[in-house]
């Protein structure tokens, strides 16, 4: 009969080649054996639930086992406890995992390599629902890592403080286009593709990236009529706000591609104008398409909804032309995504720069 404790010690003094990755192989013994009271784990030696292949006749006999699924089949059985922590690394070091070596600096990069590679469920079939418990795995081993390394009385240091890089409610970002009190602006519209849509998916994709950073966003989804003294409402709801973006897709003659960030014409400053080159820069390189104000393009213009943004106090507006969407793009949502990200990306460098 195999003891936990006595897994855990034996873990703790048996070197193994990457050290920093055995709090990654306690949490999944953690997981896998209910910290010790599987069975599997009792009676065979094997914590980790791992499934007996080929590749482990050197170190592991075959056992037919029943889970707690009901599911019969043959698993790894350890004659010790050392033989037990060395396997786990006979088992991961197999072909199927190959490459699991250059994504070890981390042990939150090794988890998620081994587990998409096949550590569960096989490997990763390309479908929503296999990343979901793909990811809803690597979420309960990570979420076990403090109790591993204090189990293996591995220090946790105290986190880093946040540099916060805002000043006042952080970002907030204006999906152009939409639904509004007169019915629906779809804004562009290409091969039956909406400006609208691809608005929106570029706004979610930006404020991931500033969430990422630690810095407050919000999307707006105002809609607004083509009338100025709406669009100037929309802008009004910049206040309070360290940037304001409203985030659309440019449409013309089909021929023409570029991207472009722009300012109000009057009312824009000099802290405008160096956000709308950072983005449009940004987002030209990511697209790899031209930056039309990096040649020469004056980027103010006569807007209702940056009018209505800098007659509060946010600290900056903008509003970002991603791409022509009419002209010829292989996939427009991709496109708006990486654009999205760019425009994020954009922001977030705006903010450390001018904290």
């Amino acid at each position: 009969m195999f003891n936990w404790n006595e897994f855990v010690q034996e873990l703790k003094s048996t070197q193994v080649e990457f050290e920093h990755l055995k709090v990654i192989q306690l949490a999944q013994a953690i997981l896998e054996s209910g910290r010790g009271k599987s069975d599997l784990f009792k009676l065979h030696g094997n914590p980790y639930g791992m499934k007996f292949r080929k590749e482990m006749r050197a170190i592991a006999d075959p056992v037919t086992y029943t889970d707690s699924a009901g599911e019969t089949d043959i698993y790894c059985q350890f004659d010790d406890l050392e033989e037990a922590v060395k396997g786990y690394w006979v088992f991961i070091d197999r072909p199927v995992y190959s490459g699991w070596r250059t994504s070890n600096s981390k042990p939150e990069d090794y988890i998620e390599f081994i587990a998409y590679a096949g550590y569960i469920g096989g490997p990763f079939d390309g479908s929503d629902e296999d990343r979901k418990r793909k990811d809803a795995y690597i979420t309960k081993i990570l979420d076990l890592l403090p109790e591993a390394k204090m189990l293996l009385n591995i220090s946790i240091p105290d986190p880093e403080p946040v540099r916060k890089i805002w000043m006042a409610k952080g970002v907030l970002l204006e999906v152009g286009h939409g639904s509004n009190p007169d019915g629906f602006e779809p804004g562009a519209v290409v091969e039956g593709e909406r400006e609208y849509d691809l608005n929106k998916v570029a706004a979610q994709e930006a404020q991931k990236v500033i969430l990422a950073a630690g810095v407050p966003c919000t999307v707006t989804d105002f809609g607004g009529v083509t009338s100025g003294s709406d669009l100037y409402e929309i802008g009004q709801t910049a206040a309070g706000y360290d940037v304001f973006c409203s985030i659309h897709h440019n449409a013309a003659n089909a021929s023409a591609q570029g991207t472009e960030v722009l300012v109000h014409n009057r009312k824009g400053d000099a802290d405008d104008i160096a956000l709308a080159k950072l983005m449009s820069d940004q987002i030209a390189s990511t697209l790899g398409i031209r930056d039309r104000l990096a040649r020469g393009r004056d980027p103010r213009a006569a807007l209702g909804v940056l009018s209505g943004a800098e007659d509060t106090d946010v600290r900056v507006s903008v509003l970002a032309e991603l791409y022509f969407m009419d002209a010829p793009v292989a996939d427009r949502k991709n496109w708006s995504k990486l654009g999205g990200q760019a425009v994020g990306q954009a922001i977030v460098d705006w903010l450390a720069s001018n904290t």
